[in-house]
């Protein structure tokens, strides 16, 4: 009787390491558990919640396309069409250029505000996004709006007005056309000091004695905002806040991606 009574515990433990071993296969198998970059997948294999971690000049590839940030430049005088321009104090003129492939089966809206910026002790609740052609009026600017075509590879600058930091973060976050929120990558960048066109003391001489600084043109560029101009290095223009709307802007139709 006793055996018997072995033999049957015996039966019911090794059913039982069976089923464990099952479950641990199974659960590995559906790749449930986070990779080393935070990523977890969707029912349907989509990845979300993850942190892809990059740096300047190298490539990361996101689901939609390859993303290379080719340079980043900072300055605290900027040329506008309308004039020579000071950041305000603590602030300076950012200029980040990236490479864009388009690896997706498809062509791709895109905006200027999927793009942005963070730094180390950011105060600002917003998401920080930069200005572009529409603002610029020059061609090498990232469009507010645009497609990129299937298969096509787009260089393009865009420009922020920050505060001044030795690094910065440049941020790219998957959206789906399904309101899907996929990973998001982050680009280190330290940028290079570029000097000014004029110096600082010399474009507030100009400014105060209301005369153009010594390396803009005589006429009608001048550092003064004329009347109606879109006042960019505050970033209050109507223009632009027409242009780019809310930095929120993820929640519209520019820059989701049909799955």
């Amino acid at each position: 009787m006793c055996t018997k009574v072995k033999q049957y515990i015996n039966k019911r433990y090794f059913s039982l390491i069976l089923i464990l071993l099952l479950i641990v296969s199974c659960c590995m198998a559906c790749g449930k558990g986070p990779d080393n970059n935070g990523s977890m997948k969707s029912d349907d294999g989509r990845s979300y919640g993850g942190i892809i971690e990059g740096e300047l000049g190298k490539t990361v590839k996101t689901v939609f396309f390859d993303l290379t940030v080719d340079s980043a430049k900072k300055c605290n005088t900027y040329q506008f069409q309308d004039g020579l321009y000071i950041a305000d104090p603590s602030q300076i003129y950012l200029e980040v250029t990236v490479t864009i492939k388009n690896t997706y089966n498809k062509d791709l809206p895109m905006s200027i505000s999927d793009f942005t910026l963070d730094y180390s002790e950011n105060s600002n609740s917003e998401l920080i996004t930069g200005y572009g052609r529409t603002e610029l009026g020059l061609d090498e600017y990232m469009d507010n709006i645009f497609t990129l075509k299937k298969d096509e590879t787009v260089t393009k600058t865009i420009l922020f007005i920050v505060e001044d930091r030795a690094e910065y973060l440049f941020c790219y976050k998957e959206y789906y056309e399904d309101k899907f929120e996929g990973d998001t990558y982050e680009i280190t960048m330290v940028p290079e000091v570029l000097e000014p066109a004029v110096t600082t003391e010399e474009a507030t001489e100009a400014v105060d004695d209301n005369e153009a600084p010594t390396d803009v043109d005589d006429g009608e560029n001048s550092t003064e905002n004329p009347e109606g101009s879109s006042d960019l290095p505050d970033g209050e223009s109507n223009e632009t806040d027409e242009s780019k709307g809310e930095t929120s802007s993820s929640d519209n139709d520019t820059g989701i991606i049909e799955q």
